[in-house]
């Protein structure tokens, strides 16, 4: 009796484990029970994400995980972060993903998983309409702006002819800093740039070719692979329907997912 007492006992702690091990959900079988999806982004990197005149977060990103969340029969809920420590969030689960245009790298592909493209774009540098520089290398001992934590910073601290690469949380910031004359430039994604002066009311032009290209997708944890299925699956559908072309129109008049 003993000896079967034990084997019952055993046989209940074994099931009892399987059982806490069955029941764990993955990240898209959380979002499906819940009907909502989390997404991050900085709310400071306009046009793709930022606050509105009506204090409404709005841009290229919130519309694109929108349009994604209903696809995927769920809602779509932002989370607004530091960009420093974003991929930190998302590893420690305080969001589900990152749609916030973050550029697919080898040392975050480390960290994180990601989606397919969703847009292409490039770091540009860019300074006011009165500068006499033609290029970057024009610089001497020149003065950059940055958001802490791009991949940006990484290029600018390689370039001899720039001494002093100024952080900021964001690209308003960023802005401001060059409105002010605290900077000779600043190192953004191009698009973010181009499109500011109409949109923004701020002075800044392109100063020579961009730096490098970027490829921009969505960042999950790396276990999540069938969230990054179900995401590529259904941006797939929003740009075989055009809701993508229409949203990337609205924004910035051509179809960013297309290479420049």
């Amino acid at each position: 009796m003993k000896k079967l007492l034990t084997i019952l006992l055993a046989l209940a702690m074994t099931m009892t484990i399987i059982g806490g091990c069955s029941g764990e959900k993955t990240t898209m079988e959380t979002i499906d029970k819940s009907g909502e999806m989390t997404f991050a982004m900085t709310a400071g990197y306009p046009p793709f994400n930022f606050m509105n005149e009506d204090g409404e977060l709005d841009g290229f990103d919130i519309d694109i995980a929108n349009a994604l969340a209903k696809e995927m029969g769920v809602t779509a809920v932002p989370v607004t972060t530091a960009w420093d420590g974003i991929i930190g969030g998302l590893v420690s689960k305080r969001f589900d993903t990152i749609i916030g245009s973050m550029a697919i790298t080898p040392d975050r592909l480390k960290e994180v998983n990601f989606t397919d493209a969703y847009y292409y774009d490039g770091a540009q540098f860019f300074s006011k309409s009165d500068t006499t520089l033609t290029d970057i290398s024009d610089l001497v001992d020149g003065s950059v702006g940055v958001v802490t934590g791009t991949t940006y910073y990484d290029a600018l601290a390689e370039m001899d002819n720039v001494t002093d690469i100024m952080q900021f949380e964001s690209d308003v910031d960023n802005m401001l800093a060059l409105d002010q004359d605290r900077i000779d430039g600043l190192v953004t994604g191009r698009f973010v740039g181009l499109q500011a002066p109409a949109k923004f009311d701020v002075d800044l032009v392109p100063v020579g070719e961009m730096l490098y290209a970027e490829e921009i997708g969505i960042a999950v944890r790396l276990e999540d692979t069938d969230l990054v299925a179900s995401l590529n699956e259904a941006l797939a559908t929003i740009v075989e329907n055009g809701t993508y072309e229409e949203i990337s129109n609205k924004w910035f008049g051509t179809n960013i997912l297309e290479k420049q």
